[in-house]
């Protein structure tokens, strides 16, 4: 990956369409956005209005059908399908609503398994996700049934999975849909931490408004095209994240 380009994730004039009985709907329309370490910017839109697909895209899970995507000066709509997954092995943490727990994994596996996969030994992906699990105060969660985490601890193990591969991009697709007004604040300011220590870019969204609070800037998607509103209110002092901005520089060095 290029390191000469300020901007981690850089979207320029993206648009997309999918096939629909016979016409095609319009998913993106000329999306524009950048983020760079350290920001988190968050998007707000009903649901059908491009928030996911905007996400897959910079995930490069999808392929706009015209504009570009650069990760850190690299176009990430012209990478091989290979790169595409060590990019999001190793630098794009992906935090989606939806998505599944893999069937008979305890929690400390599930938040190591993104270290497994990419050929970290066990035993120093379980000691990794022991660290982040408890820098997402999720450490308690490591000896609970996975069915029976609350809404709010399975978002914490989520990110503390998205979080292990230390990335410095965090895309986060209704991370905090479901949960109750004090979660929501608690998972933003998380992220938000996550931002300023370890210098990471972070882009959240969902169908609320209320639920960006804490974020740099926020912007409206509504039919496929993008509105600036006014930045949200802050939230709290940003916590420590122990060991994750001093690995991260001392990589850049």
């Amino acid at each position: 990956m290029r390191r000469d380009d300020p901007v981690v994730l850089r979207v320029e004039q993206v648009s997309k369409r999918y096939p629909r009985a016979g016409h095609s709907r319009v998913a993106l329309q000329e999306v524009s956005i950048e983020l760079r370490p350290g920001q988190v910017v968050g998007i707000f839109g009903a649901s059908g209005s491009g928030k996911t697909t905007l996400l897959r895209i910079a995930a490069g899970l999808e392929t706009p059908d015209s504009g570009s995507v650069a990760y850190r000066g690299e176009r990430l709509d012209r990478m091989s399908a290979r790169s595409q997954r060590r990019y999001r092995r190793r630098e794009a943490g992906c935090i989606w609503g939806t998505q599944p727990w893999a069937s008979g994994l305890s929690v400390l596996e599930s938040v190591a398994l993104p270290l497994l996969v990419d050929g970290c030994d066990y035993r120093s992906a379980e000691r990794l996700a022991r660290r982040f699990l408890a820098a997402c105060e999720a450490e308690h969660c490591i000896d609970v049934d996975p069915p029976k985490l609350s809404d709010g601890e399975r978002q914490r193990v989520a990110i503390a999975r998205a979080l292990v591969i230390e990335p410095r991009l965090i895309l986060a697709d209704g991370a905090v849909s479901n949960l109750s007004l004090m979660e929501q604040e608690a998972i933003m300011r998380l992220l938000r931490s996550l931002a300023r220590e370890a210098k990471v870019a972070v882009l959240v969204t969902d169908t609320g408004a209320g639920a960006m609070m804490g974020a740099d800037s926020i912007l409206y998607l509504r039919d496929g095209k993008l509105a600036r509103d006014d930045p949200p209110t802050e939230l709290g002092e940003v916590v420590w994240l122990p060991g994750i901005a001093s690995r991260r520089s001392a990589a850049d060095a």
